[in-house]
């Protein structure tokens, strides 16, 4: 495919757009860090969300989940919901309010109001270093890749040509914009992105002639296993994602979630909720996010299912299916639509490479240059040091484009690793006995534990060892058996040390009125019981009925794909209803957290600490 004249004025026109957004926000960004990073805690929940959904679903989303559509087919739904779903409304349920009362900087400084100094300065060191020099250099580094694997197939582009496209504009913007820059783009980028993947699937069904043609064509060409690409349900014994890889996921994914705002699997998201005006826009973010991400998700995943009658090949093991989305584009774009589809990759790209830098910059900037290196400095000067992460968070993404293959393995890879200690993060929030040293012991000893049960057996069989490969068992298993091995290791060193410093506990119920069991602290609320597990079950129960609504939703979706119309109507209608309960439900239950929080007794003086970065010079 060659470029037209009205392609290369479209990528020109959305090059110089950003740019323009980016030096309009310039004067605002550069006034102060809360403006910078933060966007001056000033952002509705709703732009938040449309934000984080662009920070989540880039290229390496058409790329990777289009690629295990091919593999899989219409249940290929089940691997992001089962991935995002329940953890999603978790923690906008549960903890998105807690995190917002706190009024930090960055999510990372709950540490030193949780532990005692030497746990805190550990935790806060090493999860600054795995967010801003592992997780984002490797999202980021993913994104990139899958940028060139879809600007390849479709433009004939190189992977340092791609680069050369993307980076220099990519950086530009956020050097100059800052957050509040970056969210409204992104709401900018998504509209294109959207725009643009509508226009593929509806090429894509023209392409067969209609759903019930593409149905017949796909029965045809794959005989018996054609029921199964129909298929809106994971089967029992699928080589790629049987159910039991679902389930997995599920629970892998959504235990824990919440409790730490920058896990490796979505570190952006403290971001978010700190810079929402309120705590109930918090929770509003979580519940944008959801529904938009998993609307676009549908969108690449369901026309690269049908493209696997075009290209049947990339059904076989050993194949590359993560190229699919960019051959839709090739063969099926008209002249004219190419650069509109550039610009919609071009804006998701910049949304992720955006999102990550400034994310991790912050994260660099003040828990560790500033917490560590040079703690009294000018806003100035750590504007700078800043904008210099930003490309050295750059330089380490662009050695991953170049040393990874396979996208799916890397995410597997984080959010396997993330996952040993995800019970703990539930335990710091709701259980007053989990002391210092079991949270290092989570994170340290569940990255130890992990080595062992994931890396251990393919060293072992990179080594020769004959019974090496019979303890490799499949991700999903090794990702609960981490997890468990993890929480039954911090249990017991929490319940073999010493709790905390009593003033430590008490000052940090006062200030965050924690749920679940802090036994010793609740007559510090008129409540009292109101802050046991009761609260938390509930709230997983509301957060439960959110994750059914966003399901039927997109499953309805997929059988009118499908042609299965009847279906899908019912079953969108069933999650309309669903939704509407979830959101009365939801707003009962933010206004008894706000009841509890407002009703403190303060039997004690706790001075309530001001965000660190508002008393710098």
């Amino acid at each position: 495919m060659n470029w037209h004249q009205i392609d290369i004025w479209i990528v020109g026109i959305y090059i110089l757009l950003m740019l323009g957004i980016g030096f309009w926000h310039r004067r605002f960004a550069n006034k102060s860090m809360d403006n910078f990073f933060l966007g001056g805690r000033k952002i509705p929940g709703w732009l938040n969300g449309i934000s984080y959904t662009a920070a989540l679903v880039s290229p390496d989303a058409a790329t990777g989940y289009g690629g295990l559509a091919v593999a899989t087919g219409g249940f290929i739904c089940w691997w992001y919901l089962s991935r995002f779903g329940l953890a999603l409304f978790l923690g906008g349920v549960l903890f998105a309010v807690f995190w917002r009362r706190l009024n930090l900087f960055t999510t990372l400084e709950f540490y030193d109001l949780r532990f005692p100094k030497g746990a805190a300065a550990a935790m806060r060191l090493w999860i600054a270093i795995r967010t801003s020099m592992v997780a984002m250099p490797a999202w980021t580094g993913i994104t990139l890749l899958a940028a060139c694997k879809i600007m390849g197939p479709a433009f004939n582009l190189s992977k340092l040509e791609t680069l050369y496209l993307v980076v220099p504009v990519s950086l530009l913007f956020v050097f100059s914009s800052g957050y509040k820059g970056v969210v409204i783009s992104n709401f900018i980028q998504m509209i294109i992105f959207l725009i643009g993947t509508l226009m593929l699937a509806w090429l894509t069904l023209r392409h067969f002639g209609g759903a019930e043609a593409m149905v017949t064509a796909i029965r045809t060409k794959f005989g018996p296993s054609g029921a199964e690409i129909l298929g809106s349900i994971p089967p029992k014994d699928h080589a790629v994602f049987p159910l039991a890889a679902a389930l997995g996921w599920l629970l892998g994914q959504s235990i824990g979630y919440g409790g730490d705002a920058a896990p490796m699997g979505g570190a952006m998201e403290g971001q978010r909720i700190l810079s929402t005006r309120t705590p109930a826009e918090a929770l509003t973010m979580y519940v944008v996010t959801a529904i938009s991400m998993f609307l676009l998700l549908l969108l690449v995943t369901l026309p690269s299912i049908s493209a696997a009658v075009m290209w049947p090949e990339l059904r076989e093991a050993g194949a590359d299916r993560e190229l699919v989305y960019g051959r839709l584009m090739k063969t099926l774009l008209p002249v004219g639509a190419m650069g509109l589809m550039v610009a919609a990759m071009l804006a998701a790209t910049m949304s992720t490479v955006g999102d990550n830098l400034n994310f991790g910059s912050q994260v660099l900037v003040s828990d560790i240059y500033r917490r560590w290196l040079v703690p009294k400095a000018k806003e100035s000067h750590y504007m700078l040091m800043g904008k210099l992460g930003m490309i050295i968070i750059l330089a380490l993404s662009v050695a991953v484009v170049f040393n990874v293959l396979i996208i799916t393995d890397v995410a597997i890879f984080m959010l396997s690793l993330s996952a040993a200690e995800l019970p703990a993060n539930w335990a710091q929030w709701w259980w007053w006995r989990f002391n210092g040293p079991a949270r290092v012991t989570a994170s340290f000893g569940g990255a130890g534990i992990f080595c062992l049960v994931v890396l251990g057996p393919r060293l072992l069989a990179f080594l020769d060892v004959p019974w090496a490969n019979s303890l490799v068992i499949p991700w999903y298993w090794q990702t609960l058996l981490v997890m468990g091995l993890t929480t039954v290791l911090w249990v017991a060193v929490a319940l073999l040390t010493k709790p905390d410093p009593d003033e430590l506990l008490r000052k940090f119920y006062v200030r965050a009125h924690p749920l679940g069991c802090w036994t010793p602290y609740k007559t510090l609320d008129k409540q009292g019981p109101a802050g046991s597990f009761k609260l938390v079950f509930r709230g997983i129960f509301i957060a439960a009925l959110g994750t059914v609504s966003v399901s039927l939703l997109m499953l309805g979706l997929t059988h009118a794909w499908f042609a299965r119309y009847p279906e899908g109507i019912l079953t969108v209608a069933a999650a309309v209803i669903t939704f509407i309960i979830f959101w009365k439900l939801a707003e009962k239950y933010l206004a008894v957290l706000a009841l509890r929080a407002a009703d403190n007794a303060l039997p004690i003086t706790v001075k309530e600490e001001e965000p660190v970065m508002n008393n710098m010079n």
